[in-house]
C-alpha cells in the first residue's frame, strides 16, 4: 500500500493536532509557574527593600550616634595622649640632667671624704 502526499499531509495534521493538545497543558502550567515565580519575586524585593530599610535606619539610629560617641572620645583621647607626651619628652630630658648633676655632686662628695 502507498500513501499518497494528500494521506501523508492528513497525517501530519493530525499529528499535529494531538501534537498541539498534548502540548497545551505543558504551556498552560509553564504560564502558572512563570505567573507564581514573578509573585514570588516581587515579594522577596518588597521583604529585601523593607530590610534594607531597616538596616539604613538602624545605622542611622544607633551605628552612627555610637561611632561618632567613640571618634569624639578618641579624639579627645589623643589629644590628652599627645599633651602628656610632650610633657613625658621634657620630664625625660629633665631626668638626664638631673642624673648627671647628681654623679657629678657625687663625685664631689667622694673626693671631699
Amino acid at each position: 500500500m502507498t500513501l499518497t502526499n494528500e494521506d501523508l499531509l492528513a497525517i501530519s495534521q493530525l499529528l499535529d493536532v494531538k501534537l498541539k493538545a498534548a502540548i497545551q497543558p505543558i504551556k498552560n502550567e509553564i504560564q502558572t509557574l512563570q505567573s507564581e515565580l514573578q509573585t514570588e519575586i516581587q515579594a522577596v524585593r518588597s521583604k529585601m527593600h523593607a530590610e534594607v530599610h531597616q538596616i539604613k535606619l538602624f545605622q542611622e539610629n544607633v551605628i552612627m550616634p555610637q561611632l561618632n560617641l567613640i571618634t569624639d572620645c578618641y579624639a579627645s583621647t589623643y589629644h590628652r595622649y599627645k599633651d602628656s607626651v610632650e610633657g613625658y619628652e621634657a620630664l625625660l630630658a629633665d631626668n638626664e640632667v638631673m642624673k648627671t648633676v647628681i654623679m657629678e655632686h657625687s663625685e664631689k662628695l667622694q673626693k671631699l671624704a
